[in-house]
């Protein structure tokens, strides 16, 4: 019987403790922490062109804009961090930062420790091989070969239900990173579309296709990007959602994907 109750004891008070830290995390950085503050709080990780990258030494891209959107809807100054991608959820739940916007696929997990706005763009998962590579043209080419992958992301979660015996998967701090040891380190590299053809646009030693499977069906769902906040900051999520649905109706995210695009491929992101 004490065993039970101090079992009992343990759980109520660790469920009390992740409450406490919900609520102060939605305090700090609700719309009205934010105002007073005078900035909105965002992290990153400046390497998945075209939504967040390096250009002239400042963070650009298309999560950039948007949240310097939503920083003028609040009236506010904009903070972007850089740091590592697989922090940024976290962070956001324990109330460091007041959102995360990093490309970052809505998913059940990551809904668990934080709300999501509504998305704002689509992807799917890419390989990248040598462009001379014929040995490697699906998932299941991907037994026994050393695949690259950017850590904590959707590309690097799916080789746990995928069934494909890879040698070894490495992660990187970013896919351009992994791809960098393409053809030495790593035999492939999987990460999203759009950073997938950039990065092989800027190297022509490379080519990139879908990940699928032998039979033609893709190894994942289509993914759908998202800014996070701490879970029930309902007022900032508001905000965020109805920039992001005035940016999507007039194109502007469409433009921005498009403008981005072509900078990283100008500066060889």
């Amino acid at each position: 019987m004490k065993k039970f109750l101090s079992l009992a004891l343990a759980v109520v008070m660790t469920l009390s403790a992740l409450l406490l830290t919900g609520c102060n995390a939605v305090k700090k950085n609700n719309v009205d922490a934010i105002k007073e503050a005078g900035k909105l709080t965002v992290f990153t990780e400046a390497g998945f062109a075209p939504y967040e990258f390096i250009a002239n030494g400042k963070i650009v891209g298309v999560d950039i804009k948007i949240m310097e959107a939503v920083a003028a809807k609040l009236g506010v100054t904009l903070e972007v961090s850089d740091v590592g991608f697989d922090t940024i959820v976290t962070a956001v739940q324990k109330g460091k930062v007041n959102a995360g916007a990093a490309g970052i696929t809505i998913n059940a997990e990551r809904a668990e420790k934080v709300d999501f706005s509504i998305p704002y763009s689509s992807t799917a998962q890419y390989i990248i091989v040598p462009a001379d590579n014929t040995d490697i043209l699906n998932a299941q080419d991907l037994a026994g070969k050393k695949v690259g992958v950017q850590s904590g992301t959707t590309s690097d979660l799916l080789f746990d239900n995928l069934d494909v015996a890879v040698a070894e998967l490495l992660a990187y701090a970013s896919a351009p990173v992994a791809a960098s040891g393409l053809g030495t380190k790593v035999d492939a590299v999987v990460t999203d579309k759009l950073t997938a053809e950039i990065i092989v646009a800027n190297n022509p030693g490379f080519k990139t296709f879908a990940l699928n499977n032998e039979d033609g069906t893709p190894v994942a769902e289509v993914e759908e990007y998202g800014i996070c906040v701490a879970k029930g900051n309902e007022t900032l999520l508001a905000v965020i959602n109805e920039v992001l649905t005035t940016l999507i109706a007039d194109g502007s995210i469409d433009a921005w994907t498009a403008e981005y695009t072509d900078l990283a491929n100008e500066l060889g992101q």
